[in-house]
């Protein structure tokens, strides 16, 4: 007997192991797991990968991060309905969010000013409802000064160019339903300062844990030393 008269014996057996399988319970338990996945990762787990430094120095290029999407609002897949909301973001929260100007793309900010807050920005200077927000510096570099900048309690690190970057002078009231967001690089960062608020049915997230972190200029260099909760 040759090989193509084995063929369809060969054929009908690997059917038949297949039926069992689809029957059994393996199987059964297998779908319930993948289906469960999809779920997490539509409803509660964002993952997001950070291409440019508008972040930095908390948020570096090769950040892979995750995001919780329940932590403010249950949001329908794919579609900017919140069927269930819960809160909204805080002063201080780093968010992921549909770009207002292009909602094919995510951005990251972080979250500055909220609605009914009155934000007022000249050179280095950030006011949040006439209150100068205190920043103190940490080091600097040939290129940057660093700070940690005390946002109403939360602490987190901003740097700021020497040799200048984006420069505006900003005085507006945040709308209702509407959040001012800004990036820790300062000089550098296309944010609400250029864009304007952020509608909150946009955000999509709220950052929670550096899952991987490589260097970009080098062949899968692992920065073990970022992995851990996003501040």
């Amino acid at each position: 007997m040759d090989i193509k008269s084995k063929t369809p014996d060969i054929i009908k057996t690997k059917f038949s192991e297949l039926l069992v399988y689809v029957k059994g319970k393996e199987f059964r338990s297998n779908v319930i797991f993948v289906i469960f996945l999809i779920l997490i990762r539509l409803f509660v787990l964002g993952n997001y990968s950070v291409p440019t430094g508008s972040m930095n120095p908390t948020i570096l290029e090769g950040d892979k991060f995750f995001s919780n999407k329940l932590a403010y609002s249950l949001k329908l897949p794919f579609s900017k309905i919140h069927p269930l909301r819960w809160g909204i973001p805080k002063r201080g929260d780093i968010i992921a969010f549909l770009y207002p100007v292009d909602e094919s793309i995510d951005f990251t900010k972080r979250v500055i000013g909220l609605p009914g807050d009155k934000i007022f920005i000249e050179g280095d200077t950030l006011k949040i409802n006439g209150q100068t927000i205190e920043k103190r510096e940490i080091e600097e570099s040939d290129e940057y000064i660093f700070y940690e900048e005390d946002l109403f309690g939360v602490k987190h690190m901003i740097q700021h160019s020497k040799f200048g970057g984006l420069d505006v002078v900003f005085e507006e009231t945040v709308p209702e339903n509407r959040l001012f967001v800004m990036g820790d690089n300062r000089n550098n960062s296309s944010d609400s300062r250029v864009w304007g608020f952020l509608p909150i049915e946009n955000v999509t997230g709220k950052l929670i844990f550096r899952w991987l972190s490589t260097d970009p200029n080098k062949f899968f260099k692992i920065r073990f030393k970022r992995i851990g909760r996003i501040k």
